[in-house]
């Protein structure tokens, strides 16, 4: 029994890592390719409909914040995050990047694969928020590296921006600037949900504004 159960532990983890290496090989090998064969606006498009469902989901996910016999305010913040979020995807993927080119695509496919991730991450954070029974230092862990694991890996398709569309290291000093801030807030929340919940705001606000900015300056 042991025997087969550790041969089942090896094929298992040689799986894991089929899959892991299938995903992630194709962007370090080098040569030749046709790049003509990827439909980028079609791939863009696939990309932000899983997006999508991946928020709506989140959202389902975190209803029991909503209660239409008690509204409070935590259920204002966690819908505001949830849509600030939203917002700063939307303004980075569709209307920054030019869907018009003629890409390998690599780094917006990489990317959207931990888009997804530290979306399901925030939720499960938000989950164990609620219900209390997990230790707060983990919770508070899993929703600071989702948020910048998150608006790393929407900023990493700044290479596709639409031509004359320019991201300046002071937007970026700004971004970090809010993410530091706000996950020190996080930080030292603790047992006080509304400086937990404040402090990702500040960072999903923060963030949305520095994007917001650049699409106002360049995109009349």
């Amino acid at each position: 029994m042991a025997i087969l159960l550790g041969f089942h532990d090896i094929v298992i983890w040689i799986d894991v890592i089929a899959v892991i290496t299938g995903a992630f090989l194709p962007f370090f090998l080098k040569g030749h390719f046709d790049e003509g064969v990827i439909n980028f606006p079609h791939l863009v498009e696939r990309f932000e409909l899983l997006t999508i469902i991946t928020f709506g989901e989140a959202v389902v996910g975190m209803t029991y914040f909503f209660d239409v016999t008690s509204f409070n305010i935590t259920s204002i913040l966690v819908f505001l995050i949830v849509i600030s979020m939203f917002g700063s995807y939307v303004i980075q993927i569709h209307n920054l990047v030019n869907h018009h080119r003629v890409e390998r695509s690599l780094r917006l496919m990489f990317s959207h694969y931990f888009i997804i991730i530290s979306i399901n991450l925030m939720t499960v954070a938000f989950e164990w928020l609620h219900s209390g029974e997990v230790n707060p230092h983990l919770e508070i862990g899993v929703m600071i590296i989702s948020l910048i694991v998150f608006y790393a890996s929407i900023m990493a398709n700044k290479p596709y921006y639409k031509e004359g569309i320019k991201f300046l290291n002071g937007d970026l000093v700004k971004m970090i600037l809010f993410t530091a801030v706000g996950s020190f807030v996080i930080l030292f929340s603790m047992e006080n949900i509304y400086l937990f919940l404040s402090g990702i705001l500040i960072i999903t606000l923060g963030n949305l504004s520095v994007l917001a900015k650049i699409q106002k300056k360049y995109l009349k």
